[in-house]
This record gives C-alpha cells, sequence and structure tokens, in this order.
C-alpha cells in the first residue's frame, strides 16, 4: 500500500513533534535524561491525544544509545532495529482482543527472557480496561516485580474502569485535550508540506471538528484533501463534515429569542430540506447556543471560541437578544432530548417540540414560566410603557371611592314638594332608604360590594344577625301608590316588607322631618367612628387574602400562600403551611404584617401560623389528654 493517511503519515517519532501534551513530556524527558526508568507507566486520556505515540517514542528513547533531549536519535544501531516491526523488544498489545487470562499468562512467560538487542523489553498494552477481572489477577506480581529488564506501559481511556491493585503499580500519566490553536496550528504545517491551498478559518474549522482529538482533527483534514484539488475554505470543511450551515444555524435561535413560532419552524423545515439530519441540527443548535452563552458572559470571548469574524458577530448579535436564564433553559432544553431523538420514531417532532419550548418560556407552568412573565414585564417599562403599581393605602382609598359610589347609586327617596314616580322594580334587600344626603359630621355606613377585593358575595346563613350586608330577596318590593303629591308617612318598621327581622326595641327620638331612616339604623349602633368588620369564614377570608396579595403585586408571598389552608379557632386566623419553605416565608415578620393588615381591613381576627407537623402533634397530645382522663379507648369487633 503505497498511499499512508495524515495522522500515520504525521504521526510524531520524537517528543518535539508531540503536541499539546507539555507536561508528560517533560516528565518523561527528565527520567530518560537521569536515567531513572520505571518499571509500569499508565497512559490514560481521551482518543486522539497521543497516548500510543508517547508510548512508542518512550519505548525506543529508553533503548537508544544516544539519546537526543531525551528523544532518540533515529541513527543508532537500536533505533534502526527498533523501527523494525517485527523486532521482538518492543511487543505492542492490543487488549480489546487479547483480554483472556491465557494471553497474561503467556506474557507472564516469556517477560522472564531478556531483550535481544536492547537494553530493556518494552511491553505496550492498549486499551488495557478491556482485560478480563482473571486476566487483571495474573498480570498483577508481575506488574508489581517484573524483570529488571521488562517495562510494562499501559495505555486507555477509560482508568475508571481498571482494578484498584493495578493504578496503585503504576505511574500514571494524564494525557489532556488538546486545543482547537495548537491542532490548527499543527494542520496549517502539514498543508504547507504537502502543498495544499487553505484558508485560515477552514484550517480552524477542521481543528474545531476534533474535539480536542488530534487524529480526528487529522482525518478531517485527509478528506477535506481529497474533497477540492483548488484552495480550500470553510464553505468545503461544512459541506464535508455535512454540518448545518452557522448562519441558518443562527437564524434558528435567533426566531427563538424573539419568539418568532412560524419562523422557527420554517427555519427547522429549510435545514431539513438541505438534507440535514435531525441529530446534526440538534448537536449544532447545542453548540451554538454555547457559544452565546460564552459571548453573553466572557469578556474574551473572541478569543475562547476562536471563531470567524463573520460567524462571530453572528454569536454576539444573539447572545444580546436574550438574558443569560433565557439562554441556560434553551440549552438544557434541547441538551435533554438528546437521547429521545436516539429512540424516538419521529425526532423531527421531538426536535421542533422542543424549539417550540425553548421558543415560549412563558407557557411552562413552572418558576421559569412566572420569572419570563417578569422580564416581559420590565422590558415593557424600560421601553417606556406605563405600569402603574399601587401601594396598599392608595388601594383602600380607591375602594372607599368605590364604596361610596355604590351607596349613591342605590334607589333613595328624599322629601320634595313636587310629585314624584317611586320605582316598583325588583330592589335588592341592601338598598337604603336616604331622606338626603348624610352631614358632613355623619360618615356613610361602609357597603360591602359583591366583588370585595376579588371575594364572592357572602351567602345569606353564613351571616350573622347584625351583618352590615345582605343578600337579595327574590320577592319584589311592594308598588308604592302614585299620588298627586305623595306624602311620606314614618313608620316604626320601614323595610318590614322587605326583610323579616324580629321585634326590637323602639328607636331612641325620632330622626328629623328631613330624614328618612335607614335600614342599617335598625342593626348597628350609631358609632361613626367604629370601622365596620365582616365576619365570614377562614376559608373564604383566607381566598380574599390571597387575591389581596396578588392584587397588590406582592408576588413571592402570593406564591408561598395560594396552596395553604385557613381555619377559623375563635378570633384567630389559623393558616396552616405543611412545607418549610412556605411556612419560613410566612413566619417573617414583614410577610406576617402585611397578612394582619388585609385581614384587619374586614374582619377582627388575629393571623397566627401554624407548621403542619406542628397541628399534628397538638392533636397528639389532646388525644393523650382525653384518654389519661376517659382512660383508653378499646375497640370490638
Amino acid at each position: 500500500m503505497s498511499y499512508l493517511a495524515i495522522y500515520r503519515r504525521f504521526r510524531p517519532s520524537t517528543f518535539d513533534k508531540m503536541v499539546g501534551q507539555e507536561h508528560v513530556v517533560q516528565t518523561l524527558v527528565n527520567q530518560i535524561n537521569s536515567d531513572r526508568i520505571g518499571h509500569a507507566y499508565l497512559f490514560c486520556g481521551a482518543r486522539g491525544t497521543g497516548k500510543t505515540s508517547a508510548a512508542k517514542i518512550f519505548a525506543r528513547a529508553i533503548n537508544c544509545q544516544h539519546p537526543v533531549n531525551g528523544s532518540p536519535c533515529g541513527e543508532c544501531e537500536v533505533c534502526k532495529a527498533l523501527s523494525d516491526p517485527s523486532n521482538l523488544d518492543i511487543l505492542e498489545i492490543d487488549a480489546a482482543s487479547n483480554n483472556k487470562v491465557e494471553n497474561i499468562r503467556e506474557i507472564r512467560d516469556k517477560v522472564q527472557y531478556p531483550p535481544v538487542a536492547a537494553k530493556y523489553k518494552v511491553y505496550i498494552i492498549d486499551e488495557v480496561h478491556m482485560l478480563t477481572t482473571e486476566a487483571f489477577n495474573a498480570l498483577l506480581k508481575t506488574l508489581e516485580e517484573p524483570p529488571k529488564h521488562a517495562v510494562f506501559v499501559l495505555a486507555t481511556t477509560e482508568p475508571h474502569k481498571l482494578p484498584a491493585t493495578i493504578l496503585s503499580r503504576c505511574m500514571r500519566f494524564d494525557f489532556r485535550l488538546v486545543p482547537d490553536k495548537t491542532i490548527a496550528s499543527l494542520i496549517a504545517g502539514i498543508y504547507d508540506e504537502l502543498g495544499k491551498k487553505y484558508d485560515d478559518d477552514a484550517v480552524l474549522a477542521i481543528a474545531r471538528a476534533g474535539e480536542g482529538s488530534v487524529r480526528d482533527a487529522l482525518s478531517v483534514a485527509d478528506l477535506c484533501v481529497s474533497y477540492t484539488s483548488e484552495k480550500l475554505t470553510y464553505n468545503d470543511v461544512i459541506a464535508v463534515l455535512g454540518a448545518s450551515d452557522s448562519r441558518v444555524t443562527a437564524k434558528l435561535v435567533e426566531n427563538i429569542f424573539k419568539g418568532e413560532n412560524g419562523k422557527v419552524l420554517e427555519t427547522i423545515d429549510e435545514l431539513i430540506d438541505l438534507g440535514k439530519g435531525v441529530g446534526v441540527l440538534n448537536k449544532d443548535v447545542s453548540a451554538h447556543l454555547r457559544d452565546v452563552m460564552v459571548a453573553k458572559t466572557c469578556k474574551n470571548a473572541r478569543e475562547i471560541l476562536s471563531l470567524p469574524e463573520s460567524e462571530f458577530a453572528l454569536i454576539e448579535q444573539n447572545a444580546a437578544l436574550a438574558d443569560v436564564h433565557r439562554i441556560l433553559r434553551a440549552t438544557e432544553i434541547f441538551a435533554g432530548v438528546e437521547n429521545d431523538l436516539k429512540y424516538s420514531t419521529h425526532p423531527r417532532v421531538v426536535f421542533e417540540t422542543a424549539a417550540m419550548r425553548a421558543s415560549m418560556p412563558e407557557q411552562d407552568y413552572n418558576i421559569d414560566a412566572l420569572l419570563a412573565r417578569i422580564a416581559k414585564l420590565e422590558k415593557a417599562v424600560a421601553e417606556g410603557v406605563k405600569v402603574t403599581v399601587e401601594k396598599a393605602e392608595i388601594v383602600a382609598e380607591k375602594t372607599k371611592n368605590i364604596e361610596a359610589q355604590a351607596v349613591k347609586a342605590q334607589p333613595i327617596v328624599e322629601e320634595k314638594p313636587a310629585p314624584t314616580q317611586p320605582k316598583t322594580e325588583e330592589t335588592p334587600t341592601f338598598a337604603r332608604t336616604e331622606a338626603a344626603k348624610p352631614s358632613a359630621a355623619e360618615k356613610p355606613l361602609k357597603v360591602v360590594d359583591d366583588d370585595f377585593y376579588g371575594m364572592a358575595p357572602p351567602e345569606e346563613e353564613d351571616l350573622p344577625f347584625n351583618s352590615t350586608a345582605f343578600t337579595a330577596t327574590k320577592k319584589p318590593a311592594p308598588k308604592a301608590e302614585v299620588k298627586a303629591e305623595p306624602v311620606i308617612e314614618r313608620k316604626a318598621e320601614p323595610v318590614a316588607s322587605c326583610i323579616q327581622v324580629p321585634e326590637m326595641p323602639k328607636a331612641a327620638p325620632a330622626p328629623k322631618a328631613e330624614e328618612v331612616q335607614t335600614q342599617t339604623s335598625f342593626f348597628e349602633e350609631k358609632k361613626p367612628e367604629e370601622k365596620p368588620k365582616i365576619v365570614i369564614s377562614g376559608a373564604r377570608m383566607w381566598g380574599t387574602v390571597v387575591r389581596r396579595l396578588r392584587a397588590d403585586k406582592n408576588i413571592m408571598l402570593w406564591i408561598a400562600c395560594q396552596d395553604l389552608e385557613a381555619k377559623t379557632d375563635g378570633n384567630k386566623l389559623c393558616i396552616i403551611a405543611e412545607g418549610d419553605n412556605e411556612y419560613n416565608m410566612i413566619k417573617k415578620p414583614e410577610n406576617l404584617a402585611i397578612l394582619q393588615k388585609i385581614v384587619s381591613e374586614t374582619s377582627d381576627y388575629k393571623v397566627v401560623v401554624y407548621h403542619g407537623d406542628e397541628v399534628k402533634e397538638t392533636f397528639e397530645d389532646d388525644v393523650k389528654k382525653a384518654e389519661e382522663v376517659l382512660g383508653p379507648i378499646e375497640t370490638t369487633d
């Protein structure tokens, strides 16, 4: 075979030609120069990082008669003899195919024979993690105390699969992934030696495709040489790799960040029409989002990414469209569907669904959706849209104004000399009959609206007798006689026809002639300065509190309270928090003060917070006390 692949043709023969592993090379060279050769070495690292090449160079260097800077000279008789693949002093064994205990026993028997022409007999066992447990056990003793002329070099990509007994007997060297710039420089030198013309962006794209593996990058470089005889360009490399066009991928991510759902699906369809697989698309989008994150957070992003100027401009453009949280969320979505794409019968549907989820974060039922909505509001405020957030005092003042308007809206009867036509329509029982507007010294009575802070009107049976709020009866008011000059006659019970009430003691002195006593004067004392209170159930009161928190834009406290329960115990409103987070949130003095303020506006309840465990313990204590008095409860079948 006359043609050799680039990665075989340009395999390094000395330590000087190795790239990206300076820490390993320096240690090995110092050991060779000082003649401190160990008996067992372990080279571990990702594929294509130079483990096997370093092992071969090391095997020839320790046997070279005239080493140069720790590397074999390649001119002495020993170097020439060891360069022959048929020599018996350097044995390279593939553990993937020779992993049985019989193969290791054969090595153990032959290791006793001295080398033929070299100083050391070197055993290079590649992919050593493939050995069986029995084979490892057979190798232990020989690996710990080999003959003076024997050196073992083990190479593996998965050192965690090796027994601890093997690891403890070896000198370990970890090979790192090679940076893209280093690989690009190596490929450029090879192309120069081959006489191949290229663009810098093309070479950099090849290096990025290797993902830190020199062998993978050289394999792609070999493909690109065969792809075109002309100058190698960036588009040629993309065509060889079968990757998506960076411009179209950037367009897809842009549409996702802008929330343009229709364009997202259109762009995906465009990419698939170009012949790109869904798995490749998902990989390219994930890589693009990673680059966007780097550009968003790092000051030296240009140096880290090592991208062409045109592609880096697209990255910066998309980084300006979203915040860090949005970018992270999109990255997690596309990374999470990678396994689903492998086993799904409809991978396109899975990918499109992931793209739509990333495009519409506000549609999720989690904290991300809430944060997206908050971010949208903040953006609207920044752009000049006026968003008013009213304080509790302002809301209370507006509520008073609404209540005053509700009082004025009720039908009234006034004393006038001119004849009037009274209403004969169905009248609710909470309507008041007023003779005139109240004086400045007398405050209007508070009316509870049907939608008091979002609360539904209380049912009739839940109301106390002395409440100021009433439900409308289905009985229509009796029709009043129409006279030419009506005269309003005072009665002891002006609303007895509308509502049935028990006999009340006679009122104190009669009011003025120009005023008609209102319905509520029968049921409450004349204390204008006293604030009327509403007595309702614990669940209904708690629903009012939760809706009030939302109306006041107290988002975090609203989230903590919306799923909790509340019950009344005497004059206490007991809030039961099952979770620790909700309990700690509500128990804060500032939050407890907010809840107490809201409750105090409508009732005389005192807010008390209980932990779910505390309630359970209290119940168990009550049971124990009852058993102490009554004795244990006996059950019979």
